[in-house]
């Protein structure tokens, strides 16, 4: 069993998880994780490892017009909650925010589409073919008491707010658990350092495992920032 294995919330008990990360007890601030006591060691060099805010320098170079997601033609109901969420914008959300951001404008009745341009905190849930992801928003819901301090939740069954936009040919993703998937690879903020192949994101998207900060530029992702739960 891999040292990765160790800290998946399913099974993993409270134990190994107080001792491998030394969590110190959640803060009164809405949104903030437990602060490691222990420095994690990160596996990627300096340069692979980027602000999740950043996008790619090189800007639309290599990136071919991809035709945007098409809408789809089941009529669904706009929320209206997201109102008073903090909307996606282009700085940084809370990598534990504990309320899910918002897309004020944006017409979940037509179908799914990309988000703003900004970084969204969000779970990349499908593929809809080998460009276009399908992706929601997501929260961190604190838990007393178990193996775990807590976990992301997306929007209830049947709520429309959803996304798909193409993953552009350049993303960066930053991994938090390695490219081969059984490493730990992240800082003290818990997202992740090492940067792995756009197939590697592909491939994991797929499997609807990817709980990341997503950054969207001219309707494409360019930017997948992976999460890691304690």
């Amino acid at each position: 069993m891999t040292t990765f294995d160790l800290f998946r919330r399913v099974g993993a008990p409270a134990a190994a998880a107080v001792a491998l990360l030394s969590l110190a007890a959640c803060s009164g601030e809405a949104g903030t994780p437990p602060t490691p006591a222990a420095t994690v060691t990160v596996t990627a060099p300096p340069s692979a490892v980027e602000s999740p805010a950043a996008t790619p320098t090189d800007g639309s170079a290599g990136q071919t017009a991809t035709p945007s997601p098409s809408a789809s033609s089941r009529p669904v109901a706009d929320p209206t909650e997201d109102d008073n969420w903090p909307p996606i914008s282009g700085k940084t959300p809370p990598v534990f925010g504990e309320i899910f951001q918002s897309d004020p404008g944006h017409d979940f009745t037509k179908g799914i589409s990309p988000s703003r341009d900004g970084v969204l905190r969000g779970q990349i849930r499908t593929m809809q073919d080998a460009n276009v992801a399908e992706y929601v928003p997501i929260k961190w819901v604190k838990e007393t008491g178990g193996s775990t301090n807590g976990h992301f939740e997306g929007p209830p069954e049947g709520d429309a707010m959803a996304f798909a936009a193409p993953i552009a040919k350049s993303v960066v993703f930053l991994s938090a658990v390695g490219c081969d998937g059984n490493d730990q690879t992240i800082n003290n903020s818990y997202v992740g350092t090492q940067r792995c192949p756009r197939a590697k994101l592909v491939t994991r998207a797929a499997k609807g495992d990817v709980r990341a900060l997503i950054t969207v530029k001219s309707g494409q992702i360019v930017k997948v920032v992976e999460i890691y739960a304690p």
